[in-house]
């Protein structure tokens, strides 16, 4: 059943049953037929036109980052427009269901697809058919955010960057828990650390951020890499703390973490973004609507508060339709170049 969410049915304002009122009660007497017609042929226009519900399909599980992101825009979508926002998650097949699921339904912009970094690295690696912006219409990326690795703070074996490295080097494998399957922005940042530091790592992923919490945690892995934005509870209770932060230079907020520059890694980062799409068949009016309707609320004070909050003001930057096709299909050459050396 791919049927998620059931939609409230728009009803139709206390104008249009006024007019239809008027115009049908004359008729209704002499041709009764003709006004059930009319009440049903009404009825679904109203239906088709109204634009008054949308749903946001998450390819990730509750609680985490892009989850986190999506419920902020639907809040803010809900505060600067009339519209009314539901947000499914389906995390299922590595997100792959949610791609099932958002292109078995008409393209009318009642359906938008909430979608990272890893459409293009799965559209790369083979695991999607869809081409990013060819099968898909970017309207609006709306976060830019880096990633951190992070152990458990109680953790004897080491307290810092340095000290994980000595370990990893003497511990072969060392486990990192990992969003992403084989060829993944987090996937492939590791693996460059792997190459530079002649390290052993086995990336162990997990599809539903709170399992790969938990597995740190627990100790069933000996690190994570996340974004900070992510894992910003765990953070404020002190139970993970990050060791290194994969950019060049300490961004603000983690300004006691080293970074690549601090430790000389000549490592290319590599960012998280976060960004929503329509299916390329949409109707351009209706995409040329929903597009400023989000940008809108991306520019609302709540979601530039979630933004900075979460960390993910660290590129402050809003990328409309065409500056995001241009982002995502250059992102789209260097992940085949990086895939290409990937051993």
């Amino acid at each position: 059943m791919l049927s998620l969410v059931t939609l409230k049915r728009p009803t139709q304002p206390p104008q249009a049953k006024a007019f239809f009122a008027k115009i049908t009660t004359p008729l209704c007497t002499q041709y009764p037929y003709l006004c059930v017609c009319l009440s049903l042929l009404i009825s679904t226009t109203n239906f088709a036109l109204a634009t008054s519900n949308i749903r946001i399909i998450v390819p990730y599980g509750v609680g985490g980052g892009s989850d986190q992101h999506s419920r902020a825009m639907a809040q803010a979508l809900e505060h600067t427009s009339a519209l009314k926002v539901y947000v499914t998650n389906r995390p299922a097949d590595g997100g792959a269901e949610a791609f099932k699921i958002f292109f078995s339904q008409t393209p009318d912009g009642t359906n938008v697809l909430q979608a990272t970094d890893n459409l293009v690295s799965n559209y790369v690696a083979g695991y999607i058919r869809y081409h990013p912006t060819k099968d898909l219409i970017p309207i609006g990326i709306t976060q830019l955010t880096y990633n951190q690795i992070y152990v458990r703070s109680d953790d004897t074996r080491f307290s810092n960057w340095e000290s994980f490295v000595t370990f990893a080097q003497s511990h072969a494998p060392i486990t990192v828990a990992n969003v992403g399957n084989t060829g993944s922005m987090e996937y492939l940042m590791l693996n460059q650390l792997q190459q530079k530091l002649h390290l052993s790592i086995f990336q162990e992923s997990y599809d539903r951020p709170q399992l790969r919490y938990q597995a740190l945690l627990n100790k069933s892995v000996d690190a994570l890499i996340e974004q900070p934005g992510d894992v910003k509870f765990l953070l404020e209770k002190y139970q993970i703390k990050p060791i290194i932060s994969l950019v060049k230079q300490r961004p603000s907020g983690f300004l006691d973490v080293p970074a690549l520059g601090d430790m000389k890694l000549a490592i290319t980062p590599m960012f998280r973004f976060r960004g929503f799409f329509l299916h390329a068949t949409t109707p351009p009016k209706i995409v040329k609507r929903i597009t400023q309707q989000f940008q809108k609320a991306w520019a609302s004070p709540s979601f530039q508060q979630f933004n900075k909050d979460n960390y993910m003001d660290l590129i402050p930057h809003y990328m409309e339709h065409h500056s995001a096709v241009q982002f995502i299909d250059q992102l789209i050459i260097q992940y085949q170049q990086k895939t290409q050396k990937t051993p």
